[in-house]
């Protein structure tokens, strides 16, 4: 048994010789059969790769662009909705002191009115008064008086006596 692991382990130089006469006949038949096929086949992956790569390059680009153009959509669409809320603003602003200037000129006419209703309240009060004192003064100087007075003597006796009468009022 020894013999024959001796043999698988020594060298014989013919069996050297012809193993690498097989060798250079493989690759010479390897190289005239197949090496144009393995490299056809190796170009052809290489160019799909190559192909791949450039249409993921073109769509990173495109991406990007898109990206930014998006961005870019994004800010202009925030100004006008700030544009917008700026203008809503301007408006409430003035329509509110719109309002309140309207309702400060209503103010001002009711007050006005009411005063003037008041003034002439007041002077119709007084017009009464002055009325009834008159009244009351001829009754009583009628009564007083025991003559006659002309009509003229009794106006300047009303008059007089409501000179009095306003200036104590």
């Amino acid at each position: 048994m020894q013999t024959l692991y001796q043999s698988l382990v020594t060298v014989n130089p013919v069996t050297l010789i012809a193993a690498i006469l097989n060798l250079f006949i493989q690759l010479y038949l390897f190289k005239k059969f197949f090496l144009d096929k393995v490299k056809a086949v190796l170009d052809q992956r290489r160019e799909a790769a190559d192909r791949e790569i450039s249409d993921a390059k073109a769509a990173r680009a495109e991406a990007a662009e898109i990206k930014r153009t998006y961005e870019q959509n994004m800010l202009k669409a925030r100004e006008k909705a700030d544009d917008l809320i700026q203008g809503a603003q301007k408006t409430a602003t003035m329509r509110s002191e719109e309002i309140i200037s309207q309702a400060q000129r209503q103010a001002a006419q009711l007050k006005a009115k009411a005063s003037s209703d008041i003034e002439m309240e007041r002077k119709k009060a007084i017009n009464d008064a002055k009325d009834e004192i008159s009244g009351l003064a001829m009754a009583i100087a009628g009564k007083v008086v025991a003559r006659e007075l002309t009509p003229s003597d009794q106006e300047g006796m009303i008059d007089r006596f409501i000179e009095e009468l306003g200036e104590n009022v």
